[in-house]
This record gives structure tokens, C-alpha cells and sequence, in this order.
């Protein structure tokens, strides 16, 4: 009995540096998130339709305040010219003028110089409601789907999830406001050299590099009651 306590304590020994050394496989360290879920721009298309009645054009003022929020949209984030699409068949009915009227008085409130825009027409036939058609291009940041196609529950392998860091990655994306920024980050303005020499004279002196904060600003915490 001795014996068979022995040679098995012996085996047990001589396993553990097996398991150890199968523990410490796979140790390398996981890509980084912006890499494994990067955020990406895509090219999306902005439509608005504007039905006109050939003796003219009925629109509510909350239909025209929906017209002038369309383009001032344009204003903010538009990529390239915005397009005006007109039907063939009614480019002469006084529907069609006035909607034109419209479309440019909004632009010019939104600020949008009417040289943006391109016209063109298309194929319409006679009598058939038809409207008149403005786009835009507009870039937005994008991620990746991050629904969960793996089993959280397999974990022998002590690794990360496919799924690591999407969400990250989402909600960067979704606080994005100017996708370009991506493509091509603005460019970088000079320092302000006045303002930097100030602040190294003052430390030279051993005085307050702070800037003067007027008397509304400065409270203790005595008179906050802290």
C-alpha cells in the first residue's frame, strides 16, 4: 500500500508542470478594439419628395418648417451639391414654379448659395402624380452589428469574446458629428506664442500663471456653506 501511495504521489508531481505549462498556452494578448470593431464612414443618401397640384402648391406650415429642416440638414452635414429632380411631364405647371420658389427661398434662409444645387428632370407621364425630388449626400459613422453570435459560456480557452469592445466602438460612432474627421482631421493651428511666453515669465517670477478671474467667479467654500 505503501508503495502505490508513493508511485501515485510521484505522478502527481510530475503532472503539475504539464498543467501549468497547458495553463500558460495561449497567453497572447487580444487586437485592440478599434482594430477588431473598427468605425467606419459610409455614404448615405438624404430624400425628400414635394408633391405639387399642377394649379399649385398647398404645403402647411408645419410641412414647410419639415422642407426648411431638410435642408438646413444639408447646411450642417451635406457632402457635394444638392440635387433638385423635377418631374418631365409638369416642369411648367404652376405647381412646379412654386415649389421651385419655395425651395429656393429656404435655401437662401438656411444659408445655401443657390449655385449648390443641380437641377435635372425625369420621366414622368402626363396626369400621373409626380414629385419633385431634392437629395443630398451625407457621410455617417458606422460600426459594426455587434449581435452576440457566440456562447458566453465557452471559456476554456480564457479569451475574449468575438464580441469584445463593439459596443465601445458603437458608441463612438454614435458620437461622432462630423464623419470627415475620420477621412481627414482638421488641421492642426499654430500655438499661441504671446499667450505661452506670458505664462513662462510669470513662472520665472514665482507668480500665478493662472488667468485673473473676475469677482463674480471667486467664492470659498465658507460662503457655498461647504
Amino acid at each position: 500500500m505503501n508503495a502505490f501511495f508513493k508511485t501515485s504521489g510521484l505522478a502527481l508531481v510530475l503532472a503539475s508542470p504539464a498543467l501549468l505549462s497547458g495553463c500558460m498556452q495561449g497567453g497572447s494578448l487580444p487586437e485592440p478594439t478599434h482594430r477588431l470593431h473598427p468605425v467606419k464612414v459610409a455614404e448615405s443618401v438624404e430624400r425628400l419628395e414635394l408633391y405639387a397640384r399642377p394649379n399649385g402648391l398647398e404645403l402647411s406650415q408645419r410641412d414647410e418648417f419639415a422642407v426648411s429642416a431638410f435642408l438646413e440638414g444639408y447646411a450642417a452635414q451635406g457632402s457635394g451639391p444638392i440635387y433638385i429632380n423635377r418631374p418631365a411631364s409638369a416642369t411648367h405647371t404652376q405647381g412646379i414654379q412654386q415649389t421651385d420658389a419655395l425651395i429656393d427661398r429656404l435655401m437662401s434662409r438656411n444659408g445655401i448659395r443657390l449655385s449648390s444645387a443641380q437641377s435635372g428632370t425625369y420621366y414622368s407621364r402626363p396626369g400621373d402624380p409626380a414629385p419633385v425630388v431634392i437629395s443630398y449626400r451625407i457621410l455617417r459613422a458606422v460600426s459594426q452589428d455587434c449581435a452576440s453570435l457566440s456562447d458566453l459560456t465557452v471559456t476554456h480557452t480564457n479569451g475574449v469574446t468575438p464580441e469584445f469592445g463593439c459596443f465601445a466602438s458603437a458608441n463612438l460612432a454614435a458620437m461622432i458629428t462630423d464623419p470627415r474627421q475620420l477621412i481627414e482631421p482638421y488641421a492642426m493651428q499654430a500655438p499661441n506664442a504671446q499667450r505661452r511666453q506670458v505664462v513662462y515669465d510669470r513662472y520665472i517670477e514665482g507668480t500665478s500663471t493662472a488667468s485673473e478671474r473676475p469677482d463674480g467667479q471667486k467664492q470659498s467654500s465658507q460662503e457655498s456653506g461647504g
